[in-house]
């Protein structure tokens, strides 16, 4: 049976701390391994927000091997892996053995941990709201300030008293003018 370490999210997150890991020790290829889960938000094939995990595997097998891995919740204690990859050269006979069983041992241990991640795939999509806040936040200030500079540069426009028809005609010239100084050919 596995055992886990790992501070579980409290009521009232503490967001200036890092997103709360799970450490399990389990089995992978008949060996121990430990699996450290760090739960996060990925996006779905429709671009929607879908709680997630992303896994580092250790284990000794024959040689230290460390295996990383991304899996998706589709339902509760249902677990998807995505990928896995190693930290050591893939050509190793040592990862070629391990590897295939790295997804398996994934799913297992994410289905019978899913509970525990509750809280932290709660904390994981909080975290992700507040950075897309803050770039609501930085988009709405761009905008303003956009708006802010497009006002000031038709207020200067329109202090020169030329028609927009004939500014643009002007404007035409001096581009066709630059292109020829430059070499370019004008259409």
């Amino acid at each position: 049976m596995p055992t886990s370490t790992g501070a579980l999210a409290p009521t009232g997150y503490d967001h200036t701390h890092p997103v709360p890991e799970l450490v399990v020790d389990g089995e992978l290829a008949g060996h121990p391994a430990r699996f450290t889960l760090r739960p996060t938000v990925l996006d779905d094939a429709e671009g929607c927000p879908a709680p997630g995990v992303t896994v580092r595997a250790a284990t000794r097998f024959r040689i230290p091997l460390v295996f990383e891995s991304v899996a998706r919740r589709h339902t509760p204690g249902q677990w998807a892996t995505d990928w896995v990859r190693s930290l050591q050269d893939s050509h190793l006979a040592s990862v070629r053995t391990v590897e295939p069983l790295v997804a398996p041992a994934v799913a297992s241990v994410l289905a019978e941990h899913d509970e525990q991640l509750l809280p932290l795939l709660d904390f994981a999509r909080e975290r992700e709201a507040g950075h897309a806040l803050a770039l609501v936040q930085q988009c709405r200030r761009d905008v303003a300030e956009a708006g802010r500079r497009l006002r000031e540069a038709e207020a200067d426009f329109a202090r020169h008293g030329v028609s927009a028809q004939r500014a643009l005609e002007v404007l035409d010239a001096l581009t066709k003018r630059r292109d020829t100084l430059w070499g370019r050919p004008h259409s």
